[in-house]
């Protein structure tokens, strides 16, 4: 048996060994090799297990080090998405997602491997609600591609860097700024 300490914040929970051992032999490496060779024959050089892509989507701005995918697919459509989920769902294989790699606690990080989707692809502004502040984006909408976006409107998303965990992780609100901007939630 297995118990948290009753010092790590969480509930003392007892797991059973066998459920354990389980969680980790869904990600074997024979897995992922078998997910990574089904993506190579539908995604052609949209799929790279390049060195230096793969250390790229496992990178954050965090003290973990990097941890980076076995392999990462470039994702265009939804479909594609949704098929690329499949795929690791029926191989056991993880999947991770990555839209623009501003992740700041380990996000993108592959601890037992797996597939990257890119998703900056998907990069467009959906939606504005000038009344409330907030606007529906993709996964691959940067900072700057959105306030170019909201330029016209007399709308920004100002970052202040002092909360930018907080605004991240925890989806906290930024303060108003002293012109009209908008927040994250």
């Amino acid at each position: 048996m297995i118990c948290l300490p009753s010092s790590s914040g969480l509930f003392l929970h007892i797991i059973r060994p066998f459920t354990f051992l389980r969680a980790i032999t869904l990600f074997e490496k024979q897995n992922i090799n078998q997910a990574i060779n089904i993506l190579k024959q539908l995604f052609g050089d949209r799929l790279s297990t390049s060195a230096s892509v793969r250390e790229q989507h496992g990178h954050t701005t965090t003290w973990i080090a990097n941890q980076p995918p076995d392999a990462v697919v470039f994702a265009k459509t939804t479909d594609e998405v949704s098929s690329i989920l499949k795929i690791c769902h029926d191989c056991g294989c993880p999947a991770i997602a990555f839209g623009t790699g501003s992740s700041l606690e380990g996000h993108v990080n592959a601890p037992f491997g797996g597939i990257s989707i890119d998703m900056s692809h998907f990069d467009s502004v959906l939606a504005v609600h000038q009344a409330d502040l907030d606007v529906i984006v993709q996964p691959g909408v940067t900072r700057e591609g959105l306030n170019q976006h909201l330029r016209d409107s007399g709308l920004f998303f100002q970052l202040i860097l002092a909360q930018m965990p907080a605004l991240a992780a925890w989806r906290q609100r930024v303060p108003p700024a002293p012109m009209r901007c908008g927040t994250a939630r």
